[in-house]
């Protein structure tokens, strides 16, 4: 099944010049030779992505200074972590 966007490029690539077909094959090309090489975890990443599995990643992993100023939010009573373990038994 083909997406909407897709759809619609292709559609309007069919209305193109030979020579505008080929300006646009040529920028795609350089566009795919641009991207960096992803590792393999980043492949299944991407892949998770795109099929809707899994949301993007959050951007506290690539901002180190939001994780170093965080700060725990306080509770009264006892520390949540044993009442879980209470609840749990």
């Amino acid at each position: 099944m083909v997406s909407h966007n897709v759809d619609k490029i292709y559609q309007s690539a069919k209305a193109l010049s030979e020579a505008e077909l080929q300006e646009l094959r040529r920028l795609l090309d350089n566009r795919e030779s641009q991207q960096p090489e992803l590792t393999k975890q980043e492949q299944v990443r991407h892949a998770l992505v795109e099929r809707g599995l899994v949301e993007q990643q959050s951007p506290l992993g690539k901002d180190p200074k939001r994780f170093q100023l965080w700060q725990p939010v306080p509770i009264q009573g006892k520390p949540l972590s044993e009442t879980i373990i209470e609840e749990r038994r």
